[in-house]
């Protein structure tokens, strides 16, 4: 079945509107859960896609489900993929978004967005442009914050213009981004510090018998303010095979080098540092680079056999390490991960319902996951926030969630758990850490109403416990966040 014949019979207000464009503001899907359930039964109709990559956008989505067609699959397509212009033409989709927040609790997975005001009001608009051979995207947002005095500014979250043809895609900008199968987060790159501008190359296409395979190298820098090295360079290699639905295999890479004042490795070391650790260096002159690598397996067990309206299981595994250690005693140099840290997860999807749990576990305090680094000691940040887990490293972190999702309504409640710990210094080997830990207790419950001509109601409350914030004894407190978001389209393309 086309594309075009999926929205046989519907309004063309449903048919041809994005109504969650503003998906943008997310770079994990599970950010946007409506866009995550058409992804759970793209899954489910064994669409041939990876589904670990860098770019979840609803376009690609919408790219990697034309021709395909299920009862549950149709309507989410509808809410969340823009229109496609087939072999000629643009299509053109323009949406917007407003939302106000109230209240302390800590946000999660808004590109950076700390809403750090006690009123916190948001107006954002994005576009998409896209012919058949190339798009330009672009998301910009109003930021107001009140309390404690009030601060307004109008950040550009995203920008991205390149070519994509059949399974190439090549481009430069500012984009979402996120890596491995995680559903809350991911140990490399994921959805809670600020995107940054970086050129990328992608391929993804079937190999026949062989499965879906996905390659991509990206290099950028990192462009907010850093007490560190400015403007570090960053350089993202992922790579991907999923030879048959039910499994994926995924390698990935993140590492920073240069920046304002700091030599560049040379290629080789650039593509695969196998000296990362610059030694005999007192006065920081040689090339440096800090890295991140993981690899990744998820497993997806169908079970339409054992109900007709269970589509999947799926269990996942992210194992990472914080810079390469080279194992040289042999004739040829084999590099090693350190630092590792680890993430585990579980989904079970059933039409409307889906129940997740998750758990990261980023606690080797000596290599200090994503800061710490001799030259780079702000490491992979942003504003303080990590590109990486949601909640930094030397942390443990449980994630639940069970959802009920429909194209018409939908709720999720969540609970996450964390514990922090701070090191202090490391001495021959021996790790001091402050001696209060931090931990958070946060709860929450989303509630979302989609009209098809005026876009969609999303109510947001969260309540969350923090015990040593900060690492200090007996700063305790309760945190609060309520949040309402009106989704809707601002243009709508002519049928």
């Amino acid at each position: 079945m086309t594309r075009d014949a999926t929205f046989a019979g519907m309004p063309p207000s449903l048919a041809h509107i994005l109504l969650l464009w503003s998906g943008l503001a997310y770079a994990d899907p599970e950010g946007d859960w409506v866009v995550a359930a058409a992804r759970r039964e793209l899954i489910a109709a064994e669409v041939p896609m990876t589904l670990g990559g860098a770019d979840r956008s609803s376009l690609a989505l919408a790219l990697a489900a034309q021709g395909a067609s299920s009862p549950g699959l149709d309507p989410l397509l509808a809410l969340t993929a823009p229109a496609l212009p087939g072999e000629a033409g643009v299509a053109l989709t323009v949406g917007g978004f407003v939302r106000v927040a109230a209240g302390d609790g800590r946000t999660q997975g808004l590109l950076g967005d700390a809403e750090p005001g006690l009123l916190s009001p948001r107006l954002g608009v994005s576009a998409l442009a896209v012919s058949p051979w190339w798009e330009v995207k672009a998301q910009a947002q109003g930021w107001l914050d009140v309390g404690g005095g009030v601060s307004a500014s109008a950040p550009i979250m995203a920008a991205w213009a390149g070519l994509h043809r059949g399974s190439a895609r090549v481009g430069f900008g500012i984009e979402p981004r996120s890596l491995g199968p995680g559903r809350h987060s991911a140990l490399l790159l994921g959805d809670d510090a600020r995107p940054f501008p970086a050129g990328s190359a992608a391929v993804e296409g079937e190999l026949g018998r062989l499965g879906v395979a996905r390659a991509e190298l990206a290099m950028g820098w990192l462009q907010r303010p850093r007490r560190d090295v400015l403007r570090p360079g960053i350089i993202v290699m992922d790579a991907r095979w999923r030879p048959r639905p039910w499994v994926e295999l995924g390698a990935s890479r993140v590492g920073q080098f240069a920046g304002v004042g700091r030599p560049w490795p040379g290629l080789g070391e650039l593509l695969l540092p196998l000296d990362p650790h610059i030694y005999g260096d007192p006065d920081q002159l040689e090339a440096d680079s800090n890295e991140l690598a993981s690899l990744d397996l998820q497993l997806i067990a169908p079970l339409g056999w054992l109900h007709p309206e269970a589509d999947h299981l799926a269990v996942y595994w992210q194992y990472g390490g914080d810079d390469l250690i080279v194992d040289d005693s042999g004739a040829v140099p084999i590099p090693r991960l350190a630092g590792v840290a680890n993430l585990f997860g579980a989904e079970l999807s059933a039409g409307p319902l889906v129940l997740n749990v998750e758990y990261a576990r980023l606690m080797d305090d000596y290599f200090r996951w994503y800061t710490g680094h001799r030259v780079y000691h702000e490491g992979f940040t942003q504003d303080g926030r990590s590109l990486g887990h949601v909640n930094g490293g030397d942390s443990l972190t449980w994630w639940g969630r069970v959802g009920w999702v429909t194209p018409r309504w939908g709720a999720v409640v969540m609970t996450e758990q964390v514990r922090r710990v701070e090191v202090v210094e490391v001495l021959q080997d021996q790790v001091f850490t402050a001696m209060t830990e931090e931990r958070r207790r946060r709860y929450g419950l989303t509630l979302m109403v989609v009209d098809p001509t005026r876009g969609r109601v999303e109510l947001e409350l969260t309540t969350e416990r923090l015990l040593g914030g900060d690492f200090v004894p007996g700063a305790d407190e309760r945190l609060n966040r309520a949040a309402l978001t009106w989704t809707a389209p601002l243009w709508r393309p002519t049928p």
